[in-house]
């Protein structure tokens, strides 16, 4: 008795409840919260009702070679896989997950087109990442985004995309913009807000810290000098503070 098909079609059929539950504010849901967590413990009775079939093990049916065992077990199994076939045809009738799907594909072919401008580019990144698709090509396109920008605001655009994921090894690239920012007369506020963002995950990090700590000092936007405050666990700054002063 093969178990591993209806296994896989099991796991397809949850996995689609839980994409449809998940398909987000822009996706009119056409059925109710009663209805969707009904729907989700057809799908745990099917499961439990799997296992339950999994648990004879090949010694028990050796043991006991009834043909009204095995009948039985096969008549389980019919009946299981129909009501799963009818589950997951059911799920996405009116083929919200198909339309999410691609959706998907055109925001990871607009990611990584490089002809586009980088805040059109970088608005993908969110729904990629909801998704579990922001995956490693995405994320080096848009470390050339930040590393190769065009125009002033390309690399706090790139920062956006990236947050949560600058790791040790890329933490100087995101210093080094900062400091170039900072011998520049602090002129590009968004990068310096996105870069303690983008740094803030890295904490104790020494030079991270070191990092907040001046932007915190210096920083002539009380905005960002104040999240640069709280990123690094230090006072409020004063907000009349000239700017360029230092401390």
């Amino acid at each position: 008795m093969k178990v591993l098909p209806l296994v896989a079609l099991l796991l397809s059929a949850a996995a689609l409840a839980v994409a449809l539950l998940d398909v987000g504010s822009s996706v009119q849901r056409p059925t109710s919260n009663s209805e969707n967590e009904a729907l989700l413990r057809e799908v745990q009775e099917l499961r439990n009702r799997l296992t339950a079939l999994e648990n004879v093990s090949p010694s028990e049916s050796r043991d006991k070679p009834t043909g009204s065992r095995l009948e039985l077990q096969m008549r389980e199994l019919e009946s299981s896989q129909q009501e799963i076939a009818e589950l997951a045809l059911g799920i996405d009738s009116l083929g919200v997950l198909e339309t999410q799907e691609r959706e998907l594909i055109d925001a990871y072919k607009r990611l990584m087109d490089e002809s586009l401008p980088a805040g059109e580019r970088v608005k993908q990144a969110g729904l990629l990442k909801r998704y579990g698709q922001f995956d490693e090509k995405a994320e080096e396109s848009m470390w050339k985004l930040f590393s190769e920008a065009k125009k002033p605001y390309d690399q706090a655009a790139a920062l956006v995309a990236l947050k949560g994921r600058v790791t040790a090894e890329r933490r100087d690239d995101v210093i080094a913009a900062l400091n170039a920012d900072f011998d520049n007369g602090y002129k590009n506020g968004r990068l310096r807000y996105f870069g303690i963002e983008a740094l803030e995950p890295l904490l104790p990090d020494p030079a991270v810290q070191e990092q907040l700590a001046h932007i915190a000092h210096n920083d002539p936007e009380p905005k960002i000098a104040g999240r640069a405050a709280r990123a690094a666990g230090l006072p409020a700054p004063d907000k009349q503070r000239p700017k360029g002063s230092r401390k």
